[in-house]
């Protein structure tokens, strides 16, 4: 963690203990976007972003749902799930915004996550980030990067002794510098919130639940909630008219899901749907193929969300019937293809030894789309797995810029240069470098 510290001391002035800003800034500056670029790579060389492709795509696709109604949709934004039990969620510079786990597993509503979500968006559209770098002293750089070191630390008693050393003393005095950054987050929030549809009570409710759980300490220290703060977001939201917006089955899927891989255990669910899923899930991750389909056939009647098309066809391929498995997957694409449907595909060719078809079902789909860290580096393992090592380079570096590992991108289109015979090939790659390189260069200028 030392090695990291002087990292987080430079980034910390970023996070949500801001001066409030009047104006907008429609563009970042060069600034933002390093300072974006090197907290990807703390949250990334933590080890704890989750992997789960499905988890990823939804949580991404609900943020930016969001940001449509935000008061500056044109700002830069990516979400993250983090590996962590405690409640808590964070704003990073350029738009960067952390979910723990903790805080999806201690929600009870889908309007609940996208009201934490629209709470941190609104840090980030206005502008409390930003400004803080530029009026906040050195106390507050010390207090604030002990708070995102024991937050990042695996180590829970390293984690305690960081927050006690740093904490103590000085943050009573910052809370009240940052109250009226959390009110306008809450207004601004509960606004998007009942744009987007979602049920504007969801922030209410989960504020008010903040106050009785001894696991959301770092979100309480991070975002200080007071009683009149609670009354006047549950006020603002009783005015609002009602959603009749219910959670959906994805949300409900990806939070049993993850439960049941930080618990190993299946939790109880009123809903049949969501228990057929989970018993269909539990045996497939247990390689009970033939269980999970018996499970699976009593889901599917009663439910054919994307959810449960994935995992049907995760299950068809792993019993060797590629062609049903593709045709769940197809399913899933209406105007737009899904990504983790695509990514599911791919693999099922995979799983089956199929390298070109799997290829040529990613392949397409990362040329016109950005993708996920998980589908550039499955499209790597097709390629490898097929003897192609100079474009299993290629797609190892598209992996790791998403990680805003820049320097190892580039050594990793020189691995492939090297490689290829191609004279088109050779200037595409040659381009990326130049590009990644001129990057950095701006950076460190």
């Amino acid at each position: 963690m030392n090695k990291n510290f002087s990292l987080i001391l430079f980034l910390i002035p970023f996070f949500a203990f801001a001066l409030s800003v009047p104006e907008f800034r429609l563009t970042e500056s060069l600034d933002e976007k390093k300072q974006g670029r090197e907290f990807l790579q703390l949250i990334w060389g933590g080890n704890s972003v989750v992997s789960d492709i499905e988890a990823a795509t939804y949580l991404k696709k609900l943020g930016h749902n969001l940001v449509i109604y935000s008061k500056n949709p044109r700002k830069h934004f990516d979400f993250f799930f983090l590996k962590d039990n405690s409640i808590n969620a964070f704003a990073g510079p350029y738009g960067y915004i952390g979910v723990h786990t903790g805080m999806l597993l201690s929600s009870d509503s889908e309007s609940e996550l996208a009201g934490v979500l629209s709470h941190e968006i609104s840090h980030v559209t206005q502008n409390h980030l930003v400004r803080f770098s530029e009026k906040a002293n050195k106390q507050n750089y010390l207090l604030l990067a002990g708070v995102v070191a024991a937050v990042l630390t695996k180590n829970g008693q390293a984690s305690e002794a960081i927050l006690t050393s740093t904490i103590a003393g000085t943050l009573q005095q910052n809370i009240n510098f940052t109250r009226e950054h959390e009110w306008e987050a809450d207004r601004i929030g509960s606004t998007m919130l009942q744009k987007s549809g979602f049920d504007p009570q969801g922030m209410a409710n989960f504020f008010k639940k903040l106050k009785d759980s001894g696991n959301a300490q770092e979100f309480l220290q991070s975002h200080p909630l007071s009683i009149n703060r609670i009354a006047d977001s549950l006020q603002r939201s009783a005015r609002a008219p009602k959603s009749k917006r219910k959670s959906s089955f994805e949300y409900a899927t990806i939070k049993a899901k993850l439960y049941y891989q930080e618990n190993q255990q299946i939790e109880l669910q009123k809903d049949k749907a969501i228990t057929y899923y989970m018993q269909a899930y539990q045996a497939f991750d247990k390689q009970n193929y033939q269980s999970a389909k018996r499970y699976i056939d009593k889901l599917l009647p009663l439910n054919s969300d994307k959810s449960s098309n994935i995992l049907a066809g995760r299950i068809a391929a792993k019993l060797g019937d590629v062609a049903l498995s593709q045709q769940y997957f197809n399913k899933n694409h209406g105007t737009e293809e899904d990504e983790a449907s695509v990514y599911y595909a791919a693999k099922a060719y995979l799983d089956n030894q199929q390298m070109r078809a799997g290829i040529a079902v990613l392949k397409p789909f990362l040329r016109t789309h950005q993708g996920n860290y998980e589908s550039y580096e499955l499209l790597a393992l097709l390629y490898l797995k097929q003897g192609n090592i100079g474009r299993s380079h290629i797609q190892s570096a598209k992996a790791l810029v998403t990680q805003g590992r820049l320097n190892k991108a580039i050594k990793h289109y020189q691995r492939a240069r090297a490689l290829t015979n191609s004279q088109d090939l050779y200037d595409i790659i040659n381009a990326n470098i130049s590009r990644l390189q001129q990057t950095l260069d701006l950076y460190e200028n």
